[in-house]
């Protein structure tokens, strides 16, 4: 077996990762620095190889067995996962290199882990600490002998909700030089037999063809996606297609699973059909009518699947409120949920919210009122407060919840002690009241950092909710102006019914604006525009006394074109019948512009104001000051739309395939951020990716299947829809990719490219050759010695990197 083009190791033998809950006896009142701490002490750095012979399914140190790993596409072992307890993590691998002759060679170790690496049983690198972001990187010398050459890594972490448990290894150079082998080779032979199948094979359409005949026991299942974690066991639909040289894909059921078995395990890839991604309309005339299907889709769930087996059942039960409509076991339920909100999990703030909704409209006899006052005395509803967990206190939902919760729950036992806050009731209150009254006064100033996110704009407005309906007329004013502003920016970026926008934070759902937890509420805006289940959030809504502005409607429809900011960000958007184009500016050029500052490097600063939590945020979760070169989160950059379906953008990928589970991922959000620059019908950006980030290529979403007709033209792909026109130039050559999606994308394998996209209607263009044209006198010219991209009209681009050390942690 070859290393990859990039030179990485690709086949190794697994054993892991071992998972055990964690804790250390020390605190802090600020979880990063918590975290940090944690990470610095977790891992342990053996200075002798471990001696076990290797062999498959035979135990590792680890006392788990030793497995093949496939992952389609990815140049890492990943085994990331989201952790909402701190838990210690490790991992074991190996593989064998291979030469001709003695060699010294370069190479580089890339992870977010700690790190020990032998080579022979001779101890080659070590990662001292693991990191949040961006990964490490060092090089290394590999001193290998003529023949076989054994590798063993160890990985360490500490799991605090989305961790990075992977590692690669990149030959730099003499790669042709190398081959690769595992341990227990005969064993593994069947494993990569099967890889080797399942990378061959292609989809075209709603069919799967395979290099050969599928092997006996090949499985397709059919995955429902259903949101309700009772449900996940029966979630996959699986048909035995041993033997067949094609399967045509049945319809109507967009994700697959391809199975493979070996030796009693299984080898799976996943496909993405496109066509089968459709929007889904209630079809109902009036908001009242949308809102009660509405709500009894909510209540069908019985709880929302949150992974690990976990499931938040709350907002279900608020919406089976609403309908009458309460199971047997809901009562059992909501038990469990106090239990989930006593452990301290990531999130138990969503549950809180939910609970001080559910008293406050519900009447409760009195072994619940006991056992909810006993949880909410208990809680820790902030970072001072006595307690180590891995809940998140600082995004901007979850900062408002913890605030307003607190509040609330202050007011609920004016005079009982909260044993961690070490407060009473009326001073939880007090305090925490002015913290609820500092997020409202920051979002009027500066807006949503959050701006436009596909999901957590949902969980902001549940928040925002609660306060509301459950303050003094002050808040509940400044609140209602605030969640107004929500939904004026949403129907601002709403084209053909689906919101088209950057984002602050996203998934891989920006794929597909109309199925993205934001449409659920551009759905209750709107009925007429597609519907979204948007986590069953809405369940809030059945008992609030917000209003909504019905008046925002028609803004929904209208032309606009316009700048305006929101947080650090500055957007532009330029929405005509036809076609949208949004983006935010990288680097901000108004004048006018002044960043809020952060302020958490800062000793002398107040670590429970407002200001100080946001600062943590734009660490963790990413800046909206864009600007060229900066390491980027989950922020959505631009868009360019002919229909909510057929969605046009560049990112750099934070991993090397769509398998991959990262923050920033495939599909949405960027390793590093570009120079962007928007004006009229364009949008012109520059990638120009360092050597310190292991992905080397970005890549074009191009979905060919949602055009009416398209075309690739030299450097330019163009295509139509309806009376919309839309063209992206790239630099450098274009390579056509599929992985999870088939004839969608494609990949400029250089560090640094330039993209010019351009939009045009019926009323300028007749047909696509004539917008062909237009697109041709930008005549777009990128120089990569001075880093600039000229047009023949008054767009022109200059990248510059920046520094900006609140994204490292």
């Amino acid at each position: 077996m070859k290393l990859n083009k990039e030179g990485f190791i690709t086949h190794y033998l697994i054993s892991g990762p071992k998972e055990i809950p964690y804790t250390a006896p020390i605190t802090d009142i600020n979880q990063l620095r918590y975290e940090k701490k944690l990470r610095s002490i977790i891992a342990e750095h053996p200075a002798e190889c471990p001696t076990e012979e290797i062999k498959l399914e035979a135990d590792s140190e680890l006392k788990l067995p030793w497995e093949y790993y496939f992952s389609y596409g990815n140049w890492f072992v990943d085994k990331s996962s989201f952790y909402s307890n701190l838990t210690k993590v490790e991992l074991v691998a190996a593989v064998n290199l291979n030469v001709s002759e003695d060699m010294v060679v370069e190479a580089c170790l890339w992870s977010y882990a700690a790190i020990d690496l032998w080579i022979n049983k001779v101890k080659a690198v070590v990662l001292e600490e693991p990191v949040y972001k961006p990964i490490a990187r060092k090089k290394f010398t590999m001193n290998l002998k003529k023949g076989e050459n054994s590798i063993y890594i160890k990985l360490q972490n500490l799991g605090v909700r989305d961790t990075r448990n992977l590692f690669g290894i990149q030959i730099l150079k003499a790669q042709s030089d190398i081959t690769v082998t595992l341990p227990d080779s005969e064993a593994v032979k069947p494993f990569i037999v099967a890889s080797e199948w399942l990378s061959g094979v292609i989809l075209k359409g709603r069919i799967l063809q395979f290099p050969t005949n599928a092997p006996v026991g090949t499985r397709i299942g059919y995955d429902s996606k259903s949101p309700d974690v009772t449900l996940s066991s029966e979630r996959v639909q699986w048909v035995d297609i041993s033997g067949k040289s094609e399967v045509e894909l049945e319809k109507n059921r967009p994700f697959v699973l391809l199975s493979v078995p070996v030796r009693g395990k299984e080898l799976r890839r996943k496909f993405e059909i496109l066509e089968e991604m459709k929007p889904v309309y209630l079809n109902k005339d009036t908001v009242e009518e949308n809102l009660q299907e509405v709500y009894e889709r909510i209540s069908d769930v019985v709880k929302l699947d949150r992974g690990e087996n976990i499931g938040f059942s709350l907002m279900n039960i608020l919406a089976r409120i609403k309908v009458n409509r309460l199971r047997m076991d809901d009562i059992d339920n909501i038990y469990e949920t106090l239990d989930q909100i006593e452990s301290r999990m990531d999130c138990a703030d969503f549950m809180v919210c939910a609970l001080i909704r559910y008293i406050k409209t519900n009447a409760l006899d009195d072994k619940m009122k006991k056992r909810i006052k006993e949880v909410l005395l208990n809680f820790r509803y902030w970072m001072d407060q006595d307690g180590a967990d891995a809940m998140c206190f600082w995004s901007e939902n979850h900062s408002l919840m913890f605030y307003v919760s607190a509040m609330q729950a202050g007011e609920l036992y004016p005079d009982e002690f909260f044993v961690r806050a070490h407060k009473t009731g009326r001073q939880l209150q007090e305090s925490s009241r002015k913290k609820v009254l500092e997020w409202l006064a920051d979002m009027e100033e500066h807006g949503f950092e959050e701006f436009l996110s596909g999901i957590y704009m949902c969980i902001t407005f549940i928040a925002l909710l609660n306060t509301i309906d459950f303050s003094e007329e002050e808040i509940t004013e400044q609140a209602t102006k605030i969640t107004d502003r929500l939904f004026y920016m949403i129907s601002l970026h709403t084209f053909q019914g689906s919101v088209i926008a950057p984002q602050g934070r996203v998934y891989r759902d920006v794929l597909y604006p109309f199925q993205q937890g934001l449409q659920a509420l551009v759905n209750m805006l709107n009925p007429h525009n597609p519907y979204s289940y948007g986590e069953g959030w809405l369940g809030f809504y059945a008992t609030s006394k917000y209003r909504l502005p019905l008046e925002y409607v028609s803004l929904m429809e209208q032309q606009v074109s316009t700048c305006y900011t929101s947080g650090n960000a500055m957007i532009c958007l330029n929405k005509t019948r036809h076609y949208v184009l949004t983006s935010v500016q990288s680097p901000c050029e108004d004048t006018a512009f002044i960043r809020w500052e952060n302020n958490s490097f800062d000793e002398k600063s107040d670590v429970n104001s407002h200001a100080y939590i946001q600062s943590l945020n734009e660490r963790f979760h990413g800046t909206t000051c864009f600007e060229p070169g900066v390491y980027g989160y989950q922020q959505h950059l631009w868009s360019a739309a002919l229909a909510p379906d057929t969605i046009v953008f560049v990112n750099h990928p934070g991993g090397p395939c769509d398998e991959s589970s990262m923050r920033p991922g495939y599909w949405f959000g960027n390793g590093v951020m570009p120079a962007i620059k928007q004006i009229g019908q364009a949008i012109a950006s520059i990638y120009c990716i360092p050597e310190e980030h292991p992905i080397d290529f970005t890549h074009i979403h191009f979905a060919k299947v949602r055009f009416e007709e398209w075309r690739e033209c030299g450097p330019w792909l163009i295509g139509k829809k309806g009376g919309g026109y839309v063209g992206i130039w790239a630099s450098r050559e274009k390579e056509a990719y599929n992985d999870q999606l088939s004839e969608a994308e494609y990949r400029i394998y250089s560090r640094t490219a330039a993209y010019l996209c351009v939009c045009s209607d019926a009323a300028e263009c007749d047909t696509l050759d004539d917008f062909l044209v237009f697109c041709l006198s930008y005549e777009p010219v990128f120089s990569e010695d001075t880093l600039s991209l000229h047009t023949s009209k008054a767009l022109h681009l200059i990248y510059k990197r920046a520094d900006d050390r609140t994204q490292v942690i």
